[in-house]
């Protein structure tokens, strides 16, 4: 089904857990992917961060900081597994060890994964609406215990995508640190 899968466009709410601080964040906003490496997720006021990501590069704009950080795109900054995926050259099977989540009360199927190498996390779990294998919902549980769950609505698949969409133009004064 993935591999099929040219670009896409869905909004999104995300719920992430510190373990370390035992403290959770709630956001939302909207992601537009095309493959393969590039993706753009812009989240909704007050927050506002824009998140963009292509073959080389990704760049955080934090506007409360007023601040653009960008950075190469490398297994040192993005997990190698989501690198590949990105990226468009990992294959599911040969990443992960995969299990089916029984759970009757849920009308969406789970799969659990686990990285079979160095991840960058401990687990996945991917979400899917039963007839169409279109995916609804993932679970990252990092190596500390941080996780961090995205539920996607609204989903656009195949409909095409402008380049310009993951272009970013820094606003005026803002500061710029590139790690590159």
């Amino acid at each position: 089904r993935y591999g099929g899968v040219r670009d896409l466009r869905a909004s999104f709410e995300q719920t992430s857990f510190s373990a370390a601080l035992g403290t959770e964040t709630r956001s939302n906003g909207t992601v537009t992917v095309e493959r393969p490496g590039k993706m753009r997720w812009e989240y909704a006021a007050p927050d506002g961060r824009v998140i963009v990501i292509d073959k080389d590069s990704i760049r955080i704009w934090n506007p409360e900081e007023k601040q653009l950080q960008i950075a190469a795109l490398s297994a040192g900054n993005v997990s190698p597994t989501a690198l590949g995926f990105l990226l468009g050259q990992a294959v599911l099977r040969d990443t992960f060890d995969a299990e089916l989540i029984l759970a009757p009360t849920r009308a969406e199927r789970g799969l659990r994964l686990r990285p079979k190498s160095d991840g960058g996390f401990e687990l996945l779990e991917l979400w899917v609406d039963p007839k169409t294998y279109q995916l609804r919902e993932s679970v990252v549980l990092d190596l500390f215990g941080n996780r961090t769950h995205l539920r996607l609505d609204g989903m656009h698949e195949n409909g095409g995508v402008k380049s310009a969409e993951f272009e970013f133009s820094v606003p005026e004064g803002a500061e710029v640190v590139d790690l590159r």
